[in-house]
């Protein structure tokens, strides 16, 4: 993963802090503090993305008759899981706070 505030690589087992569960789960980057999230909509799109075409898919090996129907359901499904998955990155959910410097001269 990558931290979509620092741009710097994110281990996995270098993550110590995370808060909430289930879709609306958040890390914070190691490297700046920013709690970065993925949203709950794309997920909950791939989800039923997947389980539709996956329906579909057995509707239709099983039910001749409903073959057409669900070949196009199977295959908008599967477009929508595609393109939530290609839209679904980590996003800055949380800023660090700013840190002033002052030069004393």
């Amino acid at each position: 993963m990558i931290c979509s505030h620092c741009n710097k690589r994110i281990h996995i087992d270098k993550i110590v802090e995370q808060r909430g569960k289930g879709f609306t789960s958040q890390i914070r980057c190691p490297a700046c503090g920013a709690w970065l999230g993925r949203s709950a909509w794309l997920l909950r799109i791939k989800l039923l993305g997947f389980y539709l075409a996956l329906a579909a898919s057995l509707v239709a090996w099983w039910l001749p008759d409903w073959r057409p129907g669900c070949i196009v359901v199977a295959i908008l499904s599967v477009i929508a899981l595609f393109t939530a998955n290609l839209m679904d990155q980590l996003q800055v959910v949380e800023r660090p706070p700013k840190v002033e410097q002052h030069f004393d001269r």
